[in-house]
């Protein structure tokens, strides 16, 4: 009789590896986020900013519609004239800005030297007053309104910021100069915006506002931090710094340049104060949306371990 050797038994089929686990960087079990932080994308619903790829119609008729709504409020504010003919000033580059982008591109070289793609360019009482008519209503619509007109004039900025960086590169000193002229100017505007943005008493900014920008209404930890527009200025104005201080152009330009560096710089002095008067009289303990829900985290930590 003859006997069959019996079939080896099929090898185990692979099994797959394990998952990956996920760990915390610092080795300890994750606290539950309330609601996760505030992010750009809520910074944006919040001010009724709409990210998407404009065309050139688009963005132009958004600026012609929020400056006929900051012309129409404006004289309802308790700005001085100063500050009025900041926004004014600023509203006009940018309008002029716009118009040129109309325009056929400018050679890179015209017959004075100065060829470029584009033309050369939060108690007391409120920053300029308070209007007698404001109400809790109007303070907010001016809160959102004033921080449109915030980022309509980042973007000026950074556009201007994109040709002073290129008229530095290719020497043409006239540019570099028109364009230091048009950035102080424009720092000059945003800090009358944001004047404009916070033209209400600091009781309505404390019970009308700011809970806007808390839950339920907003992410937790809303912040200045989140505008985008600002983070392109602070980084391309960064650039701009590191090139100008390596220049070499003829001493007569150096001269010329080196003075309207310094006269941005008082303009960005005098953002910077502005900002902090306003933080100041709305927040008199400096006590930050962003830093309470900071706080408030950690708190839940150390109460967890």
């Amino acid at each position: 009789m003859n006997s069959a050797t019996p079939p080896r038994p099929a090898p185990p089929a692979p099994l797959d590896p394990p998952a990956p686990l996920a760990l915390a960087a610092d080795s300890r079990i994750p606290i539950r986020a309330v609601a996760g932080g505030a992010t750009t994308a809520d910074y944006d619903r919040y001010f009724h900013i709409a990210r998407h790829a404009p065309d050139l119609t688009a963005w132009t008729c958004g600026v012609l519609r929020l400056q006929a709504a900051v012309l129409a409020d404006l004289p309802h504010t308790g700005l001085d004239d100063s500050q009025r003919a900041a926004v004014l000033t600023g509203l006009l580059h940018t309008s002029h800005a716009t118009l040129a982008a109309w325009l056929p591109p400018v050679p890179e070289s015209t017959p004075d030297g100065s060829g470029a793609g584009r033309p050369a360019p939060s108690d007391g009482e409120p920053v300029g007053g308070q209007a007698a008519d404001d109400g809790p209503g109007d303070a907010l619509r001016r809160w959102k309104l004033g921080h449109q007109l915030f980022h309509l004039l980042l973007t000026t900025m950074n556009s201007t910021l994109d040709d002073t960086l290129a008229a530095v590169g290719a020497a043409r000193w006239a540019s570099v100069r028109h364009g230091l002229e048009r950035l102080r100017t424009l720092y000059d505007a945003a800090t009358a915006a944001m004047a404009y943005a916070s033209d209400f008493p600091a009781s309505v900014y404390a019970n009308d506002i700011r809970p806007t920008m808390e839950p339920p209404f907003a992410a937790p930890g809303f912040s200045g931090n989140l505008n985008q527009e600002h983070r392109v200025m602070t980084e391309r104005t960064r650039a701009l710094t590191a090139a100008l201080g390596e220049l070499s152009p003829p001493a007569p330009s150096l001269a010329v340049i080196h003075h309207e560096v310094a006269l941005l710089r008082a303009a960005q002095r005098r953002n910077r104060k502005a900002h902090a008067a306003i933080c100041e009289r709305c927040v008199p303990d400096g006590a930050s949306l962003l830093r309470q829900h900071t706080t408030r985290q950690r708190s839940d930590r150390a109460t967890c371990e």
